[in-house]
C-alpha cells in the first residue's frame, strides 16, 4: 500500500521511483525457484501477505531491531525477575543477557531476513569465554529460536510484552 502511494505521488510529480518499475522477467526454473506467493493461509483461515525469507550476507555489529527485546521460555516466565530467572534472555544493542552472564557481540552476520549468527564474548563469574549463537525469528516476530552453534542445542523463546522488554 505504501509503495503504491509512493508511486502515485512520484507519478504526479513527474518523478520515477525504482519500486514503480516492474521487476525484470526471469525465465525458466530460476523464476519458479524465486517465486513467492502473494498470500498465505494462516491457522485461523485468514489470508495475509507472505513475507519471503530473503537471503542476505550482511555484517552486523548489533542485534537488528526485530530481535531486540526480552525473551522468555514461556509467556508466564515474562513476569519473572530477569536478574534471577534462568528462563529469560534479553537482546539489546550488542548484548545478550542471561540471568548470570552477559555476552557482547564481537562480530555478527544476517544470513537471511529472519536469521542471524554472531560470536559473543561472555563473562560469567569472572570467567571469559566466546560462544557462537544463531537466532531465528518466527514469521510474526513473536517467537525466537536460539541455537548454540557448537553444541547444536536449540532453545525456543516467546517475546515478552514491550512493557517488560529490556
Amino acid at each position: 500500500m505504501v509503495a503504491r502511494t509512493l508511486c502515485l505521488g512520484a507519478s504526479l510529480l513527474g518523478a520515477t521511483v525504482g519500486a514503480c518499475w516492474p521487476a525484470p522477467n526471469k525465465s525458466g526454473s530460476e523464476a519458479n525457484a524465486n517465486a513467492v506467493s502473494s498470500s498465505t493461509s494462516t491457522e485461523s483461515g485468514q489470508r495475509g501477505a507472505a513475507v519471503a525469507d530473503v537471503p542476505l550476507d550482511i555484517v552486523i555489529s548489533q542485534f537488528p531491531g526485530g530481535y531486540q527485546s526480552r525473551w522468555a521460555l514461556s509467556a508466564a516466565a515474562c513476569n519473572d525477575d530477569p536478574e534471577t530467572s534462568a528462563e529469560i534472555m534479553s537482546l539489546q544493542g550488542r548484548l545478550v543477557k542471561y540471568n548470570q552472564s552477559i555476552g557482547t557481540m564481537i562480530q555478527g552476520k544476517r544470513t537471511t531476513s529472519k536469521t542471524m549468527e554472531a560470536e559473543f564474548a561472555f563473562e560469567q563469574k569472572g570467567e571469559k569465554t566466546t560462544k557462537s549463537l544463531a537466532f531465528e525469528l518466527s514469521q510474526d516476530r513473536q517467537q525466537l529460536a536460539s541455537t548454540d552453534v557448537e553444541t547444536r542445542v536449540r532453545t525456543r523463546y516467546v517475546r515478552c510484552p514491550k512493557l517488560m522488554a529490556g
